[in-house]
């Protein structure tokens, strides 16, 4: 699991990194548009990177009362715990049929869910002493298999409408202390659609210079 995820961060910060995107594409209506803010796209590879977080904090106070001596003792503790969540995406776009405005495309995409746990206050040391069991635990992969069919408005503005299928896969390991471990492992899976505005940024160049 965890070589997996380390090759899937390598190839996406290579793609990244060496090829410049010649197209982009953002969700506006679908199941996954919370999760699937934008999508960036060069020749037949597309590529992305998503954020969620979640943070909760924690206080209580109170009095402790000694009956032996008629004392009293005030308490209080802080704590919060913060998860940062990155989903990184990396997937292939093929093309089946175009006519006139309309174009058709299968498309594959995987992607991981990579939390990051913090404690804060009276929480940090218990948050830091698990925080490997609780990413690990949090962790998950997932495959998309869909066909897109995109309305060309001009060369560079279209609207695509795609219907897919989406597994989730999970799987968790830990170490007992005689010697045993646990393995757990489950899978989820359901059809979805999406609709989104596409961009294509090769032709700006073009029009600058019939504009000039």
């Amino acid at each position: 699991m965890k070589c997996l995820l380390k090759l899937f961060l390598v190839g996406l910060f290579i793609i990244n990194t060496i090829y410049a995107y010649d197209a982009f594409s953002i969700g506006v209506s679908g199941v996954d548009n919370i999760l699937h803010s934008a999508t960036f796209y060069n020749n037949k590879l597309l590529y992305g990177i998503d954020f969620l977080h979640f943070g909760m904090n924690a206080e209580s106070s109170g009095t402790n009362y000694y009956s032996e001596n008629n004392n009293s003792n005030e308490t209080s503790s802080n704590g919060g715990i913060s998860v940062n969540v990155f989903m990184p995406r990396l997937g292939y776009r093929i093309p089946v049929k175009t006519i006139n405005r309309i174009n058709t495309y299968n498309q594959i995409e995987g992607y991981i869910i990579l939390p990051m746990v913090k404690g804060t206050g009276d929480l940090e040391e218990e948050v830091d002493d698990i925080d490997e069991e609780i990413q690990d635990a949090l962790t998950l992969m997932g495959l998309k298999v869909s066909h897109a069919v995109e309305y060309e408005f001009n060369h560079q503005l279209s609207l695509t409408g795609s219907f897919g299928l989406n597994w989730i896969y999970w799987d968790f390991t830990q170490d007992e202390d005689n010697n045993s471990k646990i393995e757990l492992s489950a899978n989820h899976s359901y059809t979805y659609t999406m609709l989104t505005l596409h961009f294509k940024l090769d032709d700006i160049t073009i029009l600058d210079d019939i504009i000039k």
